[in-house]
């Protein structure tokens, strides 16, 4: 009887110790992956960073108010409405047209300067694209009973618990495990690697991230929004220590929204454009409404000449047209250029462009010259020319008396 007690006891004891061990396994194996260890076949992040773990908290955007609403406009930058100056005297506005290859949309965006022509504020936008389903990134989420419990959340919590909540790695029930290695998992694949804070501003509407930046002087922020499924983004570059610059910044994060490109935009812009006077037209206000316009049909070559064209008559606009020209000469070959008398730029390789295609447009206009010869009259005898100058007297002699009147 004791043998058979005593195999009753170790049964009955490695039952239990099983049983317990089953029950804390899962909690094991989630402790260990939540912490960035333990990575197996179903589970496992390439890189885990503590931050993933909770939001880091952001500061409110301060308010702002504008004294000179009639010193901005709205203009449609891509997919982004962004306040822009025109005809204010402390900024400069510069297009950003940054080319990524010879066949994908460029990236756009405006730079502002001060009148000393620093940078103190910079704003680009990104191409807009669908949110992706990231179930499917573990093993673990493609099992039935895991992937029910993370697939009855709706699209807009999902995107707001990336931005807002907080994991804290504690004994919870299974479901909450599971959520949480969830939002884990989505932070690894949305989040840049460069990210140092992030969370959620204008009243949970849109998301912001912070992003390291060699120059410590700037700030740089990647602003998300989640619409219908779509997710449309721009940076925003700041300077720490200048109030004007942090001021912009409280104006461009309270003000940008964000529309769907549309040619139809770009049309009306450009017919605004016609509408300015010339003196408006050459000036950095007129190429806002160029630039805007080309952003909604960038394949548009047209409306970069006419920038071009317009912003050579301008007065100062070095800066402007070196944006442009860069951009058209890595894309297309040329400049574009119109005239002669534009400031010598900083780029040598822009500059030898512009002169090779101004004397190709030289040498066109006077190969044209060439074509078109005067009319020679053929060359006549000694009778005939004797002939032609009495006809030339007869036609010009005076009326007879007979036929003046007398007074």
């Amino acid at each position: 009887m004791r043998w058979l007690l005593a195999i009753l006891i170790i049964t009955t004891t490695a039952l239990m110790i099983g049983v317990n061990y089953i029950k804390q396994y899962p909690f094991k194996r989630y402790s260990q992956w939540i912490r960035g260890e333990g990575a197996d076949s179903y589970y496992s992040l390439s890189h885990y960073r503590e931050i993933y773990l909770a939001p880091t908290g952001l500061e409110e955007i301060p308010p702002y108010q504008e004294d000179y609403v009639q010193l901005w406009k709205e203009f449609q930058v891509r997919n982004s409405l962004i306040p822009l100056p025109t005809r204010h005297p402390l900024f400069q506005t510069v297009p950003i047209i940054e080319m990524r290859n010879k066949t994908s949309i460029p990236h756009v965006g405006v730079v502002l300067l001060d009148p000393t022509g620093r940078e103190i504020s910079r704003v680009y936008t990104l191409p807009n694209g669908l949110y992706q389903d990231h179930s499917q990134g573990q093993e673990l989420f493609k099992l039935p009973f895991f992937k029910k419990r993370i697939m009855n959340r709706s699209l807009e919590d999902l995107w707001k618990d990336i931005f807002s909540f907080k994991i804290e790695p504690k004994e919870k029930s299974l479901d909450e495990m599971i959520y949480d290695l969830y939002i884990l998992h989505l932070r690894s694949k949305i989040l840049p690697k460069e990210t140092t804070r992030y969370g959620l501003i204008k009243d949970g509407k849109q998301a912001m991230i912070e992003l390291t930046n060699p120059d410590k002087d700037y700030i740089v922020e990647l602003v998300l929004t989640l619409d219908s499924g779509s997710i449309f983004s721009y940076v925003l570059k700041t300077e720490r220590s200048k109030p004007e610059s942090l001021k912009l910044r409280a104006k461009l994060l309270n003000s940008i929204s964000f529309s769907p490109v549309d040619e139809a935009i770009g049309r009306l812009l450009y017919t605004e454009f016609k509408q300015l006077n010339f003196a408006r037209q050459v000036d950095q206000e007129g190429m806002l409404y160029l630039f805007s316009a080309w952003t909604q049909a960038p394949e548009n070559i047209g409306m970069l000449k006419e920038m071009i064209y317009y912003l050579e008559r301008g007065r100062n606009t070095k800066r402007q047209l070196k944006s442009i020209y860069t951009y058209t000469f890595k894309r297309y070959g040329k400049t574009y250029t119109s005239i002669k008398d534009v400031d010598e730029l900083d780029d040598p390789e822009i500059t030898l462009q512009r002169l090779i295609e101004m004397e190709e447009k030289d040498n066109k206009k006077a190969m044209e010259a060439a074509s078109i010869k005067p009319v020679v009259e053929p060359e006549l005898a000694p009778d005939e020319k004797m002939d032609s100058y009495l006809n030339k007297v007869k036609t010009s002699a005076p009326k007879e008396t007979d036929d003046m009147t007398v007074h």
